[in-house]
């Protein structure tokens, strides 16, 4: 090995180089961590840096140590060894780990000193233009007395690895940046593409994951006249919980409903909440972040994720990019509202909002197949309301037709919700009942026959009785297609009408 001394100027410009060889964090600071040993010919080495979330400092690489070690060695800020010397921003060297750590009463360190078989330790500040990010920490196997020519090796050689260290960082933030960029792009594309509302969320939640922390993350709608939120997606801990909706609070969700403005808060949640007069719900974060889904100036929602661990998880790049995906968001939200509202007139029908003819062939077509695989019944009724046209004769055509309106709602809250309740025209409508054989809707239309019997319909202040006649059919003794299934059932309609007029 080479004689490590400032004048070797060969020595220190091969180390120089090669911690400057790569522009990737990870391998910047690998190739530091193995060159650290190089330099003063020591056993083993680590680099700690700050995570500014939990104020501690962990092992993001090292050399020559067990894994145990690195997983399980931090240090707080402030604290011993490379909590002291990242506060001070001065070196230390320690002849007598053991010793140091003995009196300084610190168990866990001197209990993987000694696992480690490490004597003597040299820790040294690793500084950017601004700040102290972490520690150098150099490692003997045998007791070392540190020379000053060691010293300001070492020292130079700290400098240069933190500017090798600023730019890789430098560069990682770059990188995320245009990924972010990358992957905004996308989200825009995949949304415009998105019809049908779950399939939007699920796009939302999945590309924003790929850019930034979302183990707690939620997306709630926001109901103007109920007053009411509603969590459509709830992650905690990486987890999917069934949140109910709720009505309007003081938490963050409402506050960021009622300023229509994004809110940081990187640490001290709960005391920044109550500055603002927030009433924070549920456990406590310690880092939120959450920003409104708006439609121009229309508010149809918020975006939010948080952090329980760490401090300073989300920052303004964050709120910014957050921000964006909202912003596409809304668009995706009224895009699949008039595409379900479209969907949704196709086969309604205006005037009772029932379904209407053409969903009820669609239904019966299904029913039919699916009677046919499994080998279960399925029955209809046609209802006819008895001398309808006297109502409209008597009261005129907007009380019938609320008339109409309020007996359609009578027949769906007195049907089940398999059933499917349909305005076949005029006057007429047609009920599906699945896996009801012949027996079972005579029985259906018994019932029907004895609440409508007992009940009153309010319109406009006048008291209304209904009087119904009903035919019936069912797959498959009645027929196997949709036609003949109708036709039956209403051939049984008509001929209990005739018998009434006699």
């Amino acid at each position: 090995m080479k004689r490590k001394t400032l004048g070797n100027i060969e020595f220190l410009s091969e180390i120089v180089e090669s911690i400057f060889s790569s522009v990737e964090l990870q391998q910047v600071l690998n190739v530091i961590a193995e060159k650290a040993t190089v330099v003063l010919g020591a056993d083993a080495s680590s680099i700690l840096l700050i995570d500014f979330g939990t104020n501690e400092l962990s092992i993001r690489a090292s050399y020559n140590l067990s894994p145990e070690y690195v997983k399980i060695v931090k240090a707080k800020v402030g604290g011993e060894l490379s909590g002291k010397v990242v506060v001070d921003g001065k070196p230390l060297y320690l002849a007598d780990a053991k010793t140091y750590f003995g009196k300084k009463r610190d168990r866990l360190s001197l209990k993987w000193i000694k696992k480690e078989g490490l004597v003597s330790v040299i820790a040294l500040p690793i500084s950017t233009r601004e700040e102290n990010i972490g520690t150098i920490n150099i490692y003997f196997k045998k007791h070392h007395s540190f020379t000053d020519e060691e010293k300001k090796i070492i020292s130079i050689f700290a400098q240069f690895s933190g500017i090798a260290i600023s730019n890789a960082t430098f560069f990682e933030d770059r990188k995320r940046k245009i990924r972010a960029l990358e992957a905004l792009n996308l989200i825009g594309q995949k949304i415009s593409s998105v019809s049908d509302f779950k399939s939007l969320v699920e796009v939302v939640y999945g590309e924003t994951s790929k850019i930034m922390r979302t183990r707690n993350f939620y997306l709630a709608l926001y109901n103007k006249e109920k007053h009411e939120i509603n969590f459509i997606i709830y992650v905690e801990e990486g987890k999917r919980i069934k949140r109910r909706k709720r009505k309007l609070k003081k938490g963050l969700t409402e506050y960021l409903i009622k300023t229509k403005k994004p809110l940081l808060l990187q640490k001290d949640v709960l005391e920044k909440s109550k500055e603002l007069s927030i009433r924070a719900l549920g456990r406590p974060a310690k880092c939120w972040l959450g920003v409104p889904i708006l439609y121009g100036a229309k508010l149809l929602g918020v975006i939010g994720v948080q952090d329980y661990e760490r401090e300073y998880v989300y920052d303004e790049d964050d709120m910014k990019v957050l921000l964006t995906i909202a912003n596409q968001t809304a668009v995706g939200i009224e895009n699949s509202r008039l595409y379900e509202e479209t969907s949704k007139m196709a086969i309604t029908d205006p005037m009772t909002g029932l379904y209407n003819i053409r969903h009820l062939y669609n239904v019966l077509a299904f029913e039919i197949e699916r009677s046919r695989r499994y080998g279960l019944h399925f029955s209809i009724i046609i209802i006819d309301i008895d001398n309808f046209k006297v109502y409209n004769d008597k009261y005129g055509h907007l009380l019938g037709d609320k008339l109409l309106r309020a007996y359609g709602q009578f027949l769906v809250k007195n049907s089940r919700k398999v059933d499917t309740v349909s305005r076949y025209g005029g006057d007429e409508f047609v009920l599906v009942l699945p896996e009801t054989d012949k027996d079972c809707v005579l029985h259906v239309i018994n019932r029907i026959t004895k609440k409508l019997k007992n009940h009153i319909f309010n319109i406009e202040g006048r008291r209304i009785s209904l009087a119904v006649t009903i035919g019936e059919s069912s797959f498959s003794e009645d027929g196997k297609t949709s036609e003949k299934l109708i036709r039956k059932a209403d051939k049984n309609l008509l001929s209990r009408k005739r018998r009434k007029e006699k």
